[in-house]
């Protein structure tokens, strides 16, 4: 029988990071998927900053080691409370898109004493060509 960790592969698409400033990225190899998801995680923010936002965006490019470029739509709406998430749907892997993803989480901090944003995110790849034989992995 097989579920959906049969047919999903989950990756470190940020790790958990207090960040003031954009966090760094990993790039996402996608061959072999149809469909990704990018899950974009906030906790409470320290410092006690006056307000914050955390933005999410997934860039795309032909070699991980390239020169990244927006994926047009690919947003999230910007969070603006503690711990909350949001979600980025990437369709077209393998056709329209090219190979690698990455997740770009950008927190804006105003006021408080050196505030940071809790962040993190996950990449979910969906719908592969032939299904993984396990989801041992975790990380990238």
């Amino acid at each position: 029988m097989r579920s959906v960790y049969d047919g999903v592969k989950a990756l470190a698409a940020v790790r958990p990071v207090a960040a003031d400033a954009a966090a760094t990225a990993i790039a996402i190899d996608t061959l072999g998927y149809n469909s990704a998801m990018f899950v974009v995680k906030n906790g409470a923010a320290t410092g006690t900053p006056t307000s914050y936002t955390v933005d999410g965006k997934v860039q795309e490019c032909a070699t991980s080691g390239g020169s990244y470029a927006d994926v047009s739509g690919a947003v999230i709406t910007q969070i603006t409370a503690d711990n909350k998430s949001a979600q980025i749907r990437v369709e077209g892997l393998g056709t329209s898109r090219l190979r690698y993803l990455k997740l770009i989480i950008t927190p804006a901090m105003t006021g408080g004493t050196s505030p940071k944003a809790l962040i993190s995110g996950t990449a979910l790849l969906g719908r592969a060509y032939k299904n993984p034989v396990g989801n041992s992995a975790t990380g990238a």
